[in-house]
């Protein structure tokens, strides 16, 4: 009997602290994570292509074509000079006008040379000028490069370099959309892009999610880019409300823009160097929206708060002049699902689920019936 009472004792302290480590499950993980985290940094931009200039009938070509653009040199060269300890850019798309003409990454490249000496990791969303080929005529290019080859021979990406995905520091899961698919009928991505999306979505570990994609899901530039932002949005947004993406940077519309739509953060940050753009459109425009038609760029800070991650967004406007930059814009996203989640459970559940106590009263049962024996 003394044998039997010693082997259950040590079967019970075998079996405790295993029902602690299955009890604490999916929030012990997080935990681990967050355990880890540091404060970092990264910039956001996009639209950093030439401007439009004149139109030179002689020579077929705008005046801006495949020149250096001085206000990109001068943004890029503000980011390197005031962040020097940043860990990559995310570029929402259009880097040049021409993205059939390597003359026109040529000049991209001599405008960025702080960012490539200082081998910062630029990490690219396709834009529509990516696809346009060499310029025919005010507002009209030659056959679009379906397959992005040039952009493709001009980029060291992810996956396919077209859409792809990334984490950073066990913390953010980063994914780049490709929004410059097919156009032919209103907005579309293809069925391996979508697969792809919904995989990447499924099999992701971490909770905060940052999507980059040209087109914007909210416009206020003009009627036209409503219409299609409503397009876009149509596509994406079910996603990014089944998936949880907290926080999406986006460019086309040359200017700055947030709006806060079911939760999600949208940022239209086109402000690197195109053309600026104004507000002609703000039939979707709601209370709490920033706008501002300035160059500029967001940079971020990554850090922990309580168990939860927070992005502090800073946005920077340029005086190109100067070459100083001042604060246009600052807010923070929060990973609430971690909060909600945890928070959702008391203490007792944290540690001892209500089913664990069936083990626990399963041995104590049997110890009772060992006892009534011997007596």
């Amino acid at each position: 009997m003394k044998n039997r009472m010693f082997f259950l004792l040590i079967l019970v302290i075998i079996l405790i602290p295993s029902l602690f480590t299955i009890s604490i499950g999916r929030n012990y993980r997080k935990k681990q994570i967050l355990s880890l985290s540091s404060k970092w940094h990264f910039i956001a931009l996009g639209d950093s292509r030439q401007q439009f200039g004149t139109w030179d009938d002689d020579n077929n070509k705008y005046t801006h074509d495949n020149t250096n653009n001085p206000t990109r040199a001068a943004l890029f060269t503000s980011i390197a000079e005031n962040n020097p300890e940043i860990e990559f850019i995310l570029h929402t798309g259009d880097m040049v006008m021409s993205g059939g003409e390597q003359d026109d990454w040529n000049r991209y490249f001599e405008d960025i040379e702080n960012m490539t000496k200082e081998n910062i990791t630029i990490y690219y969303a396709v834009g529509n000028h990516e696809k346009y080929t060499y310029a025919l005529g005010d507002s009209q290019w030659g056959p679009s490069d379906e397959d992005f080859s040039t952009y493709l021979a001009n980029v060291e990406l992810p996956g396919n370099e077209r859409y792809y995905s990334f984490d950073f520091m066990n913390q953010i899961h980063f994914v780049f959309i490709n929004t410059e698919e097919d156009w032919s009928d209103g907005f579309s991505i293809t069925t391996d892009q979508n697969n792809w999306l919904i995989n990447d979505f499924e099999t992701n570990t971490l909770d905060f999610i940052i999507a980059v994609f040209h087109r914007p899901c909210y416009s206020i530039r003009d009627s036209g880019r409503v219409h299609a932002a409503q397009q876009v949005r149509n596509v994406l947004e079910p996603l990014f409300l089944q998936y949880g993406v907290d926080l999406v940077f986006s460019g086309h519309d040359h200017y700055y823009y947030r709006a806060v739509r079911k939760g999600v953060t949208y940022i239209t940050t086109g402000g690197a160097g195109a053309d600026l753009y104004t507000n002609k459109d703000t039939s979707e425009w709601q209370d709490g929206d920033v706008y501002f038609s300035e160059y500029h760029y967001c940079n971020i800070t990554v850090t922990q708060s309580n168990e939860n991650i927070v992005t502090k967004v800073d946005v920077l406007i340029l005086d190109e002049g100067e070459g100083t930059t001042t604060l246009g814009d600052s807010f923070e996203v929060t990973d609430h699902l971690k909060e909600t989640t945890s928070s959702s459970l008391s203490d007792t559940e944290k540690t001892i689920p209500s089913t664990d106590f069936s083990f626990l009263l399963t041995i104590i049962g049997v110890i009772c019936i060992m006892k009534k024996r011997k007596k």
